[in-house]
């Protein structure tokens, strides 16, 4: 069997953690970015990024903008941050507004979208029940929390009242139960 691809994600969804930052802090706050990133900010639209550099390059823009975040935080805060830099590309714009009245649709077409913005990354998307939807993701180098807060993120967006309960299943698999109450 072979090793699993590096997981990836494109350098445009990378460039929207830095582009918010930068909006909120000028130059100053990507300057500081740089420093704190210690490699170059600037990626390719199309550049294939591994994961693990915009776990890094997100968590530090999180720290940038909000240094009172408690460390045990950190990785759903940052989850969060990641939905609302999505929210504000050029396929989250398109997209969002399709889904907002209908937040299953996107959790249920989770791995489609997720094709325009990963490599290597795989999610599955269970219905469990009316307002509770099992989301596995594959070959993940996410912490555990950080799509946690994500999908809270588009639930927010979607105005449900839910929350999401994250579990590791191991071998770079994790797991998301996403439930809302429902009329």
């Amino acid at each position: 069997m072979e090793p699993e691809p590096t997981p990836t994600i494109r350098g445009l969804f990378v460039m929207s953690h830095i582009n918010a930052l930068e909006a909120e802090r000028g130059r100053d706050g990507v300057v500081e970015l740089m420093t704190r990133y210690g490699k170059p900010t600037r990626f390719g639209m199309f550049e294939n990024v591994p994961v693990r550099e915009e776990v890094a390059i997100i968590e530090h823009v999180l720290d940038i903008l909000d240094p009172s975040v408690p460390p045990e935080r950190r990785a759903f805060s940052a989850g969060k941050l990641h939905f609302e830099n999505f929210s504000k590309t050029e396929l989250g714009g398109l997209i969002l507004p399709l889904f907002r009245s209908n937040i299953r649709l996107f959790f249920m077409n989770a791995n489609h979208i997720a094709g325009y913005v990963f490599n290597g990354v795989r999610f599955i998307s269970e219905e469990r029940g009316k307002g509770n939807i099992r989301i596995i993701m594959e070959n993940n180098d996410y912490p555990l929390d950080h799509f946690a807060g994500f999908f809270q993120g588009v639930m927010d967006y979607g105005r449900l009242d839910g929350e999401v309960h994250a579990e590791d299943l191991g071998g770079k698999r994790y797991a998301y139960d996403l439930s809302w109450k429902t009329d």
